[in-house]
């Protein structure tokens, strides 16, 4: 196994990361202006591409954030030269300032549960100022000048929890009924991190054996279990499929749920295999056979695999249904709220289906009235998608060997100059009944994102609304005086004289209770909105199910 050691951080001094919405827009508008007026001076230069390479991993660190996840040079300039992306980068070191207050014993269920009270605040700040910008915006159809409240249709999303949690829901019932038509059994397993990476007793008291490990490298920790777990499993030709959950202890260190389905006469392999991994690291530490992995096989009679994890997955969206959370004792609300809360300050993704297919081709079967082609397989698949019957859609992908490809197409990003953005169109289907893969079109109208209570549909000629203006002023000459790289280009450019050279898209998503967002009454369904490259929204983490 990977130590510890070897996954978390060297810490710094993060007094200075604390920062209030106002400083923080503020400090990314100084950074970007900062790397644009360092942009231009490398382009008269003609300085080469490794030297800026280096000046930008130096701001990169001097800021304590990571580079641009991007291979080339251009695109990473595009984004530190733009002040939104700058903002996500700084909101990022919030996790750092969380690690400090887990190691300063302000996370346990006696003090901040699950998060410290100063995060608490900060994602109470951020879910206010998000409804109000989604209150202040509207998406229009090009194509036909429909005007649609954005607030109203983050409502009728997987953003909204509680049609979040109805859709994991829908999805897991399909997944045991369509393991119990194959003989599968329902195993629930659960295994966390050695006592090291815990910072504190479930008394408060704080545990000597604490290296140091966050939330996020103790995550990778059980993460590795888990991945080499199944390929041991995947290599023995043992075929799995479920679910995996991941939710936090009192003081922060995550810990997984895993519901499985298998063949009977593998389920011992299965728990075999997984706590021998589990238990590989300090395996004789005190209470570690008790605490570090337990397994359970469900029985039918007694209950069924989607009342297990209901509790899990509903103590991770809102908390429905939970009563009080055994973990803290608070509310099932409350401990909802600091679960999610937890799961973004560290950017840990809370579930998590393996041994399924994808959920995007569901979404986007959902989003057609009808399907001409001639295909009995995909006419079922359709109709059992249009039922939300998840169980049904699985049978029949296997009996007609349904399998799907998205298909994206490109055009012109509103965000990054010079840059091509990719959007969903459709998808390509291959069945058993079909001589040839049939191309379905899911997506034809074109939106855009506009501000609230201007003749929105009126102004077609309107460029791409964004956040944040993306034309950062070139000032703050000092913010970088002492950055390595730049003394040197300043000496070279006197050295060689003159010489140098110079709208979002949405549509019914498979979940309980849905109705069409474009009713006349207030409730609403599952929807989903995919567009790239423009102002989200929904909530930063409301991942799909």
């Amino acid at each position: 196994m990977t130590p510890a050691a070897s996954l978390q951080p060297a810490l710094v001094d993060a007094s200075a990361f604390d920062l209030s919405d106002d400083e923080l827009t503020e400090a990314a508008r100084k950074a970007s202006a900062s790397v644009h007026r360092l942009v231009g001076q490398w382009h008269a230069m003609g300085t080469p591409e490794p030297r800026i390479q280096r000046v930008l991993r130096s701001v990169a660190k001097r800021h304590s954030i990571a580079l641009p996840d991007r291979a080339g040079l251009q695109q990473t300039l595009n984004r530190m030269c733009n002040a939104a992306w700058w903002r996500r980068a700084l909101r990022k070191r919030f996790s750092i300032l969380e690690h400090q207050a887990i190691i300063a014993g302000r996370v346990h269920r006696h003090a901040g549960q699950y998060v410290s009270d100063q995060t608490m605040r900060r994602f109470a700040r951020d879910k206010r100022r998000i409804a109000e910008l989604l209150a202040s915006l509207v998406a229009v159809n090009q194509t036909t000048g429909e005007v649609l409240p954005l607030d109203e249709l983050a409502a009728a999303s997987l953003a909204n929890p509680a049609n979040r949690r109805r859709a994991m829901m829908v999805r897991i019932k399909g997944a045991e009924q369509h393991a119990r038509s194959k003989g599968m059994i329902a195993l629930f397993l659960t295994f966390t991190c050695p006592s090291r990476m815990h910072a504190r007793h479930h008394t408060g008291q704080a545990n000597q054996k604490y290296d140091g490990t966050g939330p996020r490298q103790a995550h990778a920790y059980l993460h590795a279990v888990w991945r080499c777990a199944t390929r041991n499993l995947a290599h023995a030709g043992v075929a799995m499929s479920g679910l995996r959950v991941v939710e936090p202890h009192h003081d922060a260190c995550p810990h997984w749920h895993v519901l499985v389905f298998v063949a009977p006469e593998h389920a011992e392999k299965v728990i075999a295999t997984v706590g021998a991994y589990a238990m590989a690291d300090t395996p004789n530490e005190p209470g570690a056979s008790e605490r570090r992995f337990q397994a359970v096989r469900i029985d039918p009679a007694k209950g069924s695999a989607v009342g297990y994890i209901a509790k899990y997955v509903s103590k991770s969206i809102d908390g429905m249904g939970v009563g009080v959370d055994d973990e803290t004792g608070a509310s099932g609300s409350d401990a909802a709220a600091g679960v999610v809360a937890w799961s973004r300050i560290h950017r840990i993704r809370q579930f998590q289906f393996f041994g399924l297919p994808a959920i995007t081709p569901v979404r986007e079967l959902h989003r057609l009235t009808h399907i001409d082609t001639p295909s009995h397989g995909l006419a079922a698949a359709h109709q059992a998608v249009k039922a939300n019957d998840y169980g049904a859609l699985l049978a029949v992908c296997e009996a007609y060997s349904l399998g799907f490809r998205v298909d994206y197409v490109t055009r012109p990003s509103s965000r990054y100059a010079d840059e091509l953005a990719h959007r969903i169109q459709g998808l390509t289907a291959s069945a058993s009944d079909l001589q040839l893969p049939a191309t379905l079109t899911t997506r034809t109208d074109e939106w855009r994102i506009e501000t609230r209570g201007g003749d929105a549909a009126g102004k077609p000629d309107v460029p791409p609304w964004t956040r944040f203006n993306n034309c950062a002023p070139i000032d703050l000459q000092g913010l970088f005086p002492d950055a390595p790289g730049v003394q040197d280009l300043e000496s070279s450019k006197r050295s060689r004289g003159r010489g140098g050279k110079g709208a979002p898209r949405w549509a019914p998503l498979p979940g309980a209770g849905r109705v069409d967002c474009r009713s006349s009454t207030r409730e609403y369904g599952e929807a989903t909105k995919t567009r790239k490259n423009m102002a989200p929204g929904a909530p930063e983490g409301a991942a799909h199910a």
